[in-house]
C-alpha cells in the first residue's frame, strides 16, 4: 500500500470517527469524496508502478545502445583480434569442449571429444549478421555436428 492510499484509510477512519450519519446528504457526499480520493490514489500508484517500469526499460536500452556505440567505436571485447572460440557439446557423452578455430581440420571439420574420444563433425558458419555486428571481423558458431555413432573409437589417444 502506498503512501496516498495510507493516507486516504486515515481520511476514511477520521470520517467514521466523526460519527457523521452515512445516510445523511453531507455524510453521502463525504463518502463520495472519500472514494473519488481513494481512486485517484490508486491511479497515481498505478502510473507511478508503470514509470518505474518504463524507466527501468530505458536504462537497460540505454547500456545496450552504449555497447552498440562501443563496438562501433571499436573499443567493444568482441571486435578484439584474440583467438575466435567456440563452446561444443560433445552428442556422445555431453562434454563441454572449448574450441579456438585453428584445432580444426579444416579439410573434414572433425575434432576427437577428449573425454569420450568419439569424433565430432563441426561445421562453422558466419554468424555475425544473425547477431547485427557489423564489425568487420569474422565470428564463428557451431552451427552443426554429427550424431552418428558409427565413428572409429580413439581409445589409445589421449
Amino acid at each position: 500500500m502506498g503512501y496516498l492510499s495510507e493516507r486516504v484509510n486515515y481520511l476514511r477512519g477520521f470520517a467514521d470517527g466523526l460519527k457523521i450519519d452515512k445516510d445523511t446528504d453531507m455524510g453521502k457526499l463525504l463518502n463520495l469524496i472519500i472514494d473519488v480520493i481513494d481512486d485517484i490514489a490508486i491511479s497515481v500508484e498505478e502510473n507511478e508502478d508503470t514509470q518505474n517500469e518504463i524507466l527501468d526499460s530505458v536504462d537497460e536500452i540505454d547500456e545496450r545502445l552504449s555497447d552498440v556505440e562501443e563496438c562501433l567505436d571499436g573499443d567493444c571485447d568482441c571486435c578484439d583480434d584474440e583467438t575466435e572460440y567456440a563452446e561444443v557439446e560433445c552428442p556422445n557423452c555431453g562434454a563441454e569442449i572449448e574450441l579456438d578455430e585453428a584445432v580444426i581440420d579444416d579439410d573434414k571439420g572433425v575434432i576427437i571429444c577428449p573425454n569420450c574420444k568419439e569424433e565430432i563433425q563441426i561445421e562453422w558458419v558466419d554468424d555475425c549478421d544473425d547477431d547485427g555486428c557489423c564489425c568487420g571481423h569474422e565470428h564463428h558458431k557451431h552451427h552443426d555436428h554429427d550424431h552418428g555413432h558409427d565413428h572409429d573409437h580413439h581409445d589409445d589417444e589421449e
